[in-house]
């Protein structure tokens, strides 16, 4: 039996639709479709996820707004100019930077990333790729940001405690922040194709469907 992964409520338990034509499927009042499983090959047009930021998980879907789809852009992003064989790197002074916070992971990507195309990682700007726990822990961490109206100067540590050399970083560069809800590198899922028999999780608040080719539809599971 499939369970919701939320609550171990066997899915169904608090609701559930069945669609075979293209149009939208929406949860109750204080709910949002929690699985969705497939009883044909279908490309959904719509999988709309709820945004909880920094409250919950992001999850995939064809949501395409950098800012908060996907698992893309992690909290948030900043355009680097610069940076220093100590690892501190000069960004655009910009409002999203209050989201930068001391101790949250940086991932080095490029300028020209996009929700459609993924991240670019640049491993010879010094980029190293998060390990969070155990021996052999690394990444790129903040230690702090100053300067300017909303920061300009970003002080970033290897996670093991030791300097990294920045030097090559530069203007084509794109720095993404990571935190405990958010991760970096996913891309929008329109124009995916879910094969038969196939049940997906997540949390949507609107689904919809190709129109069926009349070997079955689909069965969206409700929760909280």
């Amino acid at each position: 039996m499939a369970y919701d992964l939320n609550n171990d409520i066997p899915l169904g338990a608090l609701g559930s639709a069945y669609i075979d034509t293209a149009t939208p499927v929406y949860p109750p009042k204080g709910m949002v479709i929690r699985a969705i499983t497939f009883l044909a090959d279908n490309i959904p047009t719509v999988m709309d996820t709820e945004i909880l930021d920094g409250f919950g998980a992001q999850y995939f879907g064809t949501n395409s707004v950098e800012a908060t789809a996907a698992n893309y852009l992690g909290v948030t992003e900043a355009a680097a100019t610069s940076a220093t064989s100590a690892g501190v790197v000069t960004i655009a002074d910009v409002a999203a930077n209050v989201k930068i916070k001391k101790g949250q992971f940086v991932i080095i990507g490029a300028d020209a990333d996009t929700v459609s195309a993924g991240i670019t990682v640049d491993s010879s700007a010094g980029n190293l790729t998060p390990i969070y726990k155990g021996p052999n822990a690394q990444g790129l961490i903040v230690e702090s940001l100053t300067g300017g109206t909303y920061g300009t100067t970003l002080t970033i540590k290897n996670a093991n405690g030791g300097i990294v050399d920045l030097s090559s970083i530069d203007a084509s560069n794109t720095l993404y922040f990571l935190d405990e809800t958010h991760g970096v590198g996913g891309v929008e899922s329109d124009g995916a194709k879910y094969p038969k028999g196939i049940t997906v999780y997540g949390r949507w608040v609107i689904f919809v469907p190709a129109a069926a080719t009349g070997d079955g539809g689909q069965i969206c599971y409700f929760g909280h």
